[in-house]
């Protein structure tokens, strides 16, 4: 492409910016950590500590229109390790777009990620999980309409189709398609309850049979005093297939938010798939949270999980954290933490291990 034709189409853009009202904003995130690792894949015997070195670098380019958004994002993690034996070196790349269009009474979003990470830090982010340690893939395509059925009715529907692939073979990777919907009625400006039906089928990339699973749920969320918030829900799963199962599902979400102090509870009980089985699994999860604001720039927080999951690779897991973050300046913060986890598979075996971090993060953002 020749430079007049650049110039031309970046003049194009500007000006197709200017006349709709565009205005974009950039963010870079910066990310330099230490961490060593004692028994890292939690066996019973601890083979030994390593060290890790993590680099990270992510990029997001935002577009806001009148009506319409626009989000990119990239990102890589670079990690090094000092025994290989014990911790692979390996690099995780993540890719995202959302689209968005916005109408007086409704809005349409369409989202294409693409995700690498480390199963270890991954599934005890997402679900709760204590896991050996490999490379999970994710990409997920997906789309949600939003409408506004009356002045406190809404209603969404959701659709996305997701893809996970491990490089271990002690994880089954699949697909899953997911539908649903949800009305969601405000009774007050401080109540609001919410009515939610779906359907999704899993299916082994390997070799094993679908899976389908039909659910429904009927929750809350209010304030029950200025500084108090609640998230509550409850109903029932199906699942067929390679794993026929059939439950409650319930959930409870406490929040408190003070001048320095902040604490929340949250538990869950579900069915979904959790990578150890070709299918849809029960799954159980409770979090205790707490933060303080130490002061002006330095927080510290804690938190202690407690999951349990079925399946033949099922097992107990319990994940422990502490955390303090210092702002240094308005672009760079410092990190300290230390990570306690300890597994128990249904076989019997258990492990434990920790982990402690140290990091430096710079945060850029400019409109």
């Amino acid at each position: 492409m020749t430079v007049k034709k650049t110039n031309t189409l970046l003049g194009a853009a500007c000006a197709l910016m200017w006349a709709t009202g565009a205005h974009a904003q950039h963010s870079v995130r910066l990310l330099t950590e230490v961490e060593r690792i004692e028994n890292p894949s939690l066996l019973s015997v601890s083979p030994g500590s390593v060290n890790l070195l993590r680099a990270a670098a992510d990029y997001a380019y935002e577009l806001q229109g009148d009506r319409t958004r626009s989000r990119f994002s990239a990102g890589i993690v670079l990690e090094r390790s000092s025994d290989t034996l014990l911790l692979a070196s390996r690099n995780y790349p993540s890719l995202g777009y959302t689209w968005a269009y916005t109408w007086p009474t409704a809005s349409l979003e369409l989202r294409a990620n693409l995700t690498e990470a480390a199963t270890r830090n991954s599934r005890s982010e997402d679900l709760g999980l204590v896991s050996i340690d490999t490379r999970e893939r994710t990409t997920v395509a997906g789309a949600r309409w939003n409408k506004d059925l009356t002045e406190r009715t809404r209603l969404t529907l959701d659709a996305a189709n997701n893809r996970v692939s491990y490089d271990s073979a002690l994880f089954e990777s699949y697909r899953e398609q997911e539908i649903s919907s949800r009305i969601t009625w405000e009774a007050s400006e401080r109540t609001s309850y919410y009515f939610e039906p779906g359907y999704s089928r899993l299916s082994p990339l390997g070799v094993g049979p679908d899976s389908r699973l039909s659910r429904w749920i009927v929750g809350t969320r209010g304030e029950l005093a200025p500084s108090w918030a609640i998230t509550a829900f409850a109903g029932q799963a199906r699942a067929s297939g390679a794993t026929a199962s059939t439950g409650g599902l319930t959930g409870l979400q406490l929040d408190y938010t003070g001048n320095r102090l902040t604490s929340g509870l949250e538990w869950t009980r579900d069915l979904q798939p959790v990578g150890s089985a070709s299918g849809y699994i029960r799954t159980e999860m409770l979090e205790l949270r707490a933060g303080y604001q130490l002061t002006q720039g330095a927080r510290l927080s804690a938190s202690a999980t407690r999951s349990k999951w079925g399946g033949i690779g099922g097992g107990t897991g319990h994940i422990s954290r502490l955390t303090l973050e210092n702002e240094l300046s308005e672009r760079w913060s410092s990190r300290l933490g230390i990570e306690d986890r300890r597994l128990k598979s249904v076989a019997g075996t258990s492990g434990r291990g920790w982990a402690i971090r140290a990091g430096l993060i710079y945060s850029y953002s400019q409109l």
